[in-house]
């Protein structure tokens, strides 16, 4: 059989494209307090956002274990003849390390497991995950799987408007957006993964303004190989921005995904951003 595609479950896949390209996910965990759930399996985004904005607790995330991908692998090489595993970056979470350790751990069964740092997250990590999966499923190799994964990792954006950078700072993984941490007062951020961290790229004076900006930066980054609109809590919104980028997205219908309790939990309500794999220049 072709090789299996895996993925985390910070990809922020929307479950119909998660059927569609037979994509497995393996899902971290989201705490509050000492209650864990297992995100988009024990807790869905709308829970998460409930709990998140009620400012009881607050709350942490954690890694898969390396034993969770092991039983993935397993079951998946009972049927493929190798495993891609797509990761966020390993700059900012331990999944990509703990699928490493997984990996090893099947080498005895005869199972070929390779594992990519994407140095990506959230919508940009579930569109290279789409994207080696289609390149999968018309019977590319493990090792030409890897060599893409690779290569649209290095053209992949992943771009947030956040309402505060309050989360991210609460939940440790500001960045190389510390800087504009003290003076930020009533600026929306425009955030990046830049080196597989959140870095401040922008920033606007207003929403309204910060969401002409993203518009921007979609266009700035055309031609494009495939397109996604990221929301957390604001799905209208969030159908209003594809429409509008729709002449920059393959097809011109961009993918709309909503933010998981991972990310969610660091960039916060009210984000709007995308993701998105520039096209291969050729000459």
């Amino acid at each position: 059989m072709p090789v299996a595609v895996v993925t985390d479950s910070t990809s922020d896949l929307p479950k119909e494209l998660i059927e569609q390209y037979g994509i497995t996910i393996v899902p971290l965990f989201v705490h509050f307090g000492n209650e864990a759930y297992r995100d988009g399996v024990d807790i869905t985004p709308d829970q998460f956002y409930a709990r998140l904005q009620s400012g009881k607790v607050f709350p942490t995330t954690s890694a898969p274990s390396a034993g969770a991908f092991v039983d993935v692998y397993r079951e998946l090489g009972k049927t493929h003849d190798g495993i891609i595993s797509i990761h966020l970056s390993s700059r900012v979470s331990a999944t990509y390390s703990a699928a490493l350790l997984g990996a090893e751990g099947v080498k005895a069964d005869g199972i070929k497991v390779e594992a990519v740092d994407t140095l990506q997250a959230s919508a940009a990590l579930g569109l290279i995950a789409i994207e080696v999966s289609k390149a999968a499923q018309k019977g590319k190799s493990l090792a030409e799987l890897v060599e893409l994964a690779r290569s649209l990792s290095s053209r992949a954006i992943f771009t947030g408007l956040v309402e505060t950078l309050e989360y991210l700072h609460k939940g440790g993984r500001i960045g190389k957006a510390q800087a504009l941490l003290g003076s930020l007062l009533k600026v929306k951020p425009i955030l990046q993964m830049v080196d597989g961290e959140a870095a401040a790229v922008d920033r606007a004076r207003t929403r309204s303004r910060g969401i002409e900006r993203i518009k921007g930066l979609v266009a700035d980054a055309a031609p494009l190989q495939s397109l996604a609109i990221l929301h957390s809590t604001d799905p209208e919104l969030a159908q209003e921005i594809a429409i509008d980028l729709a002449p920059y997205a393959p097809g011109g219908k961009p993918v709309i995904a909503r933010m998981g309790a991972i990310v969610g939990a660091y960039l916060g309500p009210g984000m709007l951003g995308f993701g998105l794999i520039r096209a291969k220049q050729t000459r």
